[in-house]
């Protein structure tokens, strides 16, 4: 039983590396496998269809970037610029990945008019990062906490979008900046 979800979790994480590098309609189920250094076979036993291995790669994407933000942020004294920390994890994350851009939007763009599903879990994973602002910034004791994270939220995901098509951290710096100047003209708010 161990050895079928190792073998579960290889395919999972290989297929999502694959699928934000080249995208879902490029990447094949032997090239997964390859990849994965199992046999087609094998990815098929996992998975029906490569559809249903993307909704687990979105999913398990989504469940890993809130555990490392909850662990990230854990124990942390609460600050005014604790929102700020999301852009500069966002920027370490995008030039390690080598700016590939978001997997959720990535597969909402090739999958979402024909399988529905994608675009819930990209409207989760957007709706659980601007909640996450939102209660940073009301932990901070903005009164105006709502209108800000979506701000703050818009900012980062334009952000990311310019970093993907200039190679490149400067947008997300950059972006911090703003987010930062805005929540000092909001602070006494």
């Amino acid at each position: 039983m161990k050895s079928r979800l190792v073998t579960t979790q290889k395919i999972v994480e290989t297929a999502a590396a694959l699928f934000l590098q080249h995208g879902f309609n490029a990447v094949s189920m032997d090239q997964i496998a390859g990849a994965a250094q199992v046999t087609k076979m094998t990815v098929y036993q996992h998975f029906r269809s490569k559809e249903i291995l993307l909704l687990h790669c979105l999913r398990w994407r989504l469940e890993k970037r809130e555990q490392y933000l909850d662990e990230h942020f854990k124990g942390l004294q609460p600050s005014n610029t604790q929102a700020l920390d999301v852009f500069n994890w966002m920027a370490e994350r995008e030039a390690k990945r080598g700016f590939h851009g978001c997997a959720f939007l990535k597969a909402t763009q090739e999958m979402g008019a024909t399988l529905p599903e994608v675009r819930a879990i990209a409207v989760e994973a957007k709706r659980l990062m601007r909640n996450r602002l939102v209660g940073m910034l009301q932990t901070a004791s903005f009164s105006n906490a709502e209108r800000l994270g979506e701000a703050l939220s818009l900012l980062l995901e334009g952000a990311q979008a310019l970093s993907l098509i200039e190679q490149s951290p400067k947008p997300l710096e950059a972006a911090r900046r703003e987010a930062e100047g805005l929540l000092a003209s909001n602070i006494n708010d």
